[in-house]
């Protein structure tokens, strides 16, 4: 009876991206939020068939996945860390993005991938 989403991505040696979403936050690449499609949650339907999507994870760019932990903190006056604040700080290491969502107020479980293509 439940449901878990979930964003997989895999990464080639050459930094050809390979994405399909199942319902989680969109992953940002160089910065940006990578379009895909939302998809369904996993364990909402059977037999649901995942868009692919494509792209590319030039040296030294930056994949980041994270979880609506991170969005959805908010802070002493209720005001969300948001799209935003998450956006400008996809660059930055998973745990800096993680310890920034908890120090704005975490108020769910927060989770972070970030992945830095070096060659």
């Amino acid at each position: 009876g439940g449901f878990v989403t979930a964003c997989a991505a895999l990464i080639s040696r050459d930094g050809a991206v390979r994405l399909a979403n199942a319902g989680h936050l969109a992953p940002y690449l160089a910065g940006e939020e990578v379009e895909v499609a939302p998809g369904l949650p996993l364990g909402v339907a059977a037999g649901f068939a995942y868009l692919e999507f494509s792209a590319s994870l030039a040296p030294g760019q930056t994949l980041s996945l994270v979880s609506d932990g991170v969005v959805e903190a908010a802070n002493a006056a209720g005001e969300l860390f948001g799209f935003d604040r998450t956006r400008e700080m996809s660059g930055k290491s998973a745990q800096e993005i993680a310890d920034a969502a908890k120090a704005w107020g975490q108020n769910d479980d927060i989770a972070v991938v970030t992945v830095r293509r070096v060659a």
